[in-house]
């Protein structure tokens, strides 16, 4: 089944499927409660010219098979890659755009 994103997080979406790091935790938490499975994270910084630029540090899950191991790890990379101008897309797997 295709898990669309929750129509509440459409709308603060900075850019298509991107988000702040409080969104993109809030996203981690519907991702668990509803049981869909996490495969990973990427993060984006906005530069001073308006422009994103996809940085190399993203989270792949992909091989991980808990479920709750793989939101928890999602969360430590929110944490470490916080900082200003940088938003974080969470990929799960059957994500429908």
């Amino acid at each position: 089944m295709m898990a669309k994103i929750p129509q509440g997080f459409e709308t603060r979406a900075e850019r298509r499927s991107w988000y702040s790091r409080a969104d993109a935790e809030s996203l981690l938490d519907w991702l668990e409660d509803n049981g869909h499975r996490f495969v990973g994270m990427d993060v984006a910084q906005k530069q001073d010219d308006g422009n994103w630029t996809l940085l190399s540090d993203g989270l792949d899950l992909t091989r991980q098979t808990e479920n709750f191991e793989a939101v928890r790890m999602g969360r430590v990379f929110l944490a470490e890659y916080d900082g200003d101008g940088r938003m974080f897309e969470p990929v799960w797997q059957d994500r429908a755009r």
